[in-house]
């Protein structure tokens, strides 16, 4: 199986960029060979998809890169280091770098994973996307389904 997983929260602005994109897909049936995940519940909300039915994940999230607001790049994983200042893994993480780690060093299987980093206009605390994130909406929706589509995953290092 196939997963486009959304991160994110949805009261942070820009911050729920992810999860829009997931709640779009679901609600107009794009779902085509893969499944559209909600993961508002917190980065350890990935761990079920870490297994050996997983085929490819593709993550979709804000990430601060010092690109222009709206810009986004396709990564792996191993391609970037976390910046956030956690001390470990709780309940509440949410830094899916540490998650994939605390996977790895418990024995779960790492299917093959890219993430979708869109560099935000403005996260803090309100609800709504930024002018430059909603009307390029449309095109991280197009750009995520025919990626989660492909077969096999397409490359990564991809700035749009």
């Amino acid at each position: 199986m196939r997963y486009l997983i959304g991160a994110g929260t949805y009261a942070a602005f820009d911050d729920s960029i992810g999860l829009r994109i997931v709640e779009h897909v679901a609600e107009k049936g794009l779902e085509r060979g893969f499944s559209a995940v909600d993961l508002s519940a917190g980065a350890l909300a990935l761990m079920p998809y870490l297994d050996k039915t997983t085929e490819h994940i593709l993550l979709v999230d804000t990430a601060k890169m010092g690109l222009a607001p709206g810009s986004y790049l396709f990564f792996a994983p191993e391609q970037v280091v976390s910046r956030k200042p956690l001390g470990g893994i709780s309940t509440h993480e949410d830094d899916i770098l540490k998650v994939l780690e605390l996977a790895r060093a418990t024995g779960h299987h790492i299917p093959p994973i890219t993430l979708m980093g869109i560099e935000p206009e403005t996260v803090r605390p309100g609800f709504g996307l930024s002018p430059v994130l909603a009307e390029r909406f449309a095109g991280y929706v197009a750009e995520a389904v025919a990626r989660i589509g492909a077969s096999p995953p397409r490359s990564v290092g991809i700035s749009r």
